[in-house]
């Protein structure tokens, strides 16, 4: 029989529990169609599972790979498989099988698989995050049928929501990031495939090199890129420093490393902290307060 270990940060969202309950019959059904000998979850800190279902697994050819299922909202939503074929392994691990009706795909396995975020240092890991960005999106096609346009997400919901305002966020913040989308948008000289979440976890070791993983298949401007960076702090290489130094420090190496206008990389930083912390407000996790307070701290380099 399937191991099967269910965190609690998927029994949590009441809207799954249907798709919990079918969860073992997929994965059966999944094993049979790939011949998978499929595993408990990987238990590494890092390895969180928020919106799917993650275990290793090893085909009958021996080949270890990754088997990912997700409620049908979120896989309509986010486009990993068709992300993943359009790479084919040249910034991201490869797709290696994808089942519409089942929700799930399956992936091969980086190893050693080691995320950047278990590196202590940030400054290192920021400029390697700047290559991963430089170099994602610049040899695949945007004309695709599933990648979607970058778009300013929530505000206008989070007004709808409580009255005309936004609630626990300023008003003034969610006006400025919207101001600034639209300016950073009409004037962008350039659309790419992005991977539109490279962060520290998303960047794991693999033989030949860096792979990204869990891309969300949109296409904009390659400066979005910087916002899911910026916005996570790794314990191992951020715990006890002052994280508005952090996001200066950052954003300095990206205005060095990047080929974007220095304003543009602050003003995506701007934008994108505001973004995350709109986030935050329906996270039951989530800290709104640590996104406000970075676009503050990058608004000033302004």
């Amino acid at each position: 029989s399937i191991p099967i270990q269910i965190p609690a940060s998927l029994t949590q969202n009441k809207k799954w529990a249907a798709w919990l309950t079918d969860l073992p019959a997929i994965l059966v059904a999944c094993a049979t169609k790939w011949g998978l000998y499929i595993e408990k979850p990987i238990s590494s800190d890092y390895a969180q599972m928020s919106f799917g279902y993650i275990t290793p697994a090893t085909r009958v050819d021996g080949a270890e790979v990754v088997h990912k299922c997700v409620p049908p909202a979120i896989f309509a939503e986010v486009q990993e498989g068709p992300a993943l074929q359009v790479c084919n392994g040249g910034s991201t691990v490869k797709l290696l099988g994808q089942d519409n009706t089942l929700g799930t795909i399956m992936i091969e396995r980086a190893r050693p698989g080691v995320p950047l975020a278990a590196n202590p240092d940030d400054e290192e890991n920021t400029r390697i995050a700047c290559h991963m960005i430089e170099h994602f999106g610049d040899r695949y096609p945007t004309n695709t049928t599933f990648a979607r346009q970058i778009k300013e997400e929530g505000f206008e919901r989070l007004r709808r929501q409580n009255g005309g305002t936004t609630g626990y966020l300023l008003e003034k913040w969610a006006a400025r990031a919207e101001k600034l989308f639209k300016e950073l948008v009409q004037t962008s000289g350039e659309t790419v495939l992005l991977h539109a979440d490279l962060h520290q976890y998303n960047i794991l070791s693999a033989p030949a090199a860096l792979a990204t993983i869990d891309p969300k298949g949109y296409y904009g401007d390659p400066g979005y890129e910087v916002g899911a960076f910026l916005a996570n702090y790794p314990a191992t290489s951020c715990m006890g420093q002052d994280r508005d130094e952090i996001a200066i420090r950052r954003i300095e190496i990206m205005i060095e490393e990047l080929p974007i206008p220095r304003e543009r990389v602050i003003k995506w930083g701007v934008v994108l902290s505001c973004i995350w912390s709109r986030w935050g407000v329906d996270d039951r996790i989530g800290d709104w307060r640590d996104g406000i307070k970075r676009a503050e701290t990058l608004h000033r380099l302004l």
